[in-house]
């Protein structure tokens, strides 16, 4: 049985409910890994192992953002405004992540995992 990455999207929503930052740098996090995921199983990159200096976030991002489908554009968009909110929230002690952040990514990573369907 395989991991359903839509898993950690929920995970992510529960974390909301605790108050401490440390939850919602993680459900941000969380969030993001879900649906990235999610859009890179479907679009068949779940084997694929990046060139030396390739990134397979990047790799997704861009096929999304690149392809002629407006739907594929916008998650394209969305995937990459999540992925900046994942680096600050995994990198970037010096900035807090409210609860409105988390809330957002939360709520974008959902959107996009009704966008990409089943």
């Amino acid at each position: 049985m395989s991991f359903d990455w839509d898993d950690y999207v929920y995970l992510a929503e529960d974390l909301l409910t605790r108050n401490e930052e440390s939850c919602r740098r993680t459900s941000v996090s969380r969030a993001y890994y879900g649906v990235f995921c999610r859009a890179r199983n479907k679009k068949g990159y779940h084997t694929h192992t990046p060139r030396k200096g390739e990134s397979i976030h990047w790799t997704v991002i861009n096929a999304y953002k690149n392809s002629a489908n407006m739907d594929e554009q916008n998650v394209g968009r969305v995937l990459d405004k999540l992925r900046r909110w994942r680096n600050q929230a995994d990198y970037n002690q010096d900035k807090t992540v409210d609860r409105p952040l988390a809330e957002r990514a939360v709520y974008s990573a959902k959107e996009l995992l009704v966008t990409l369907g089943t």
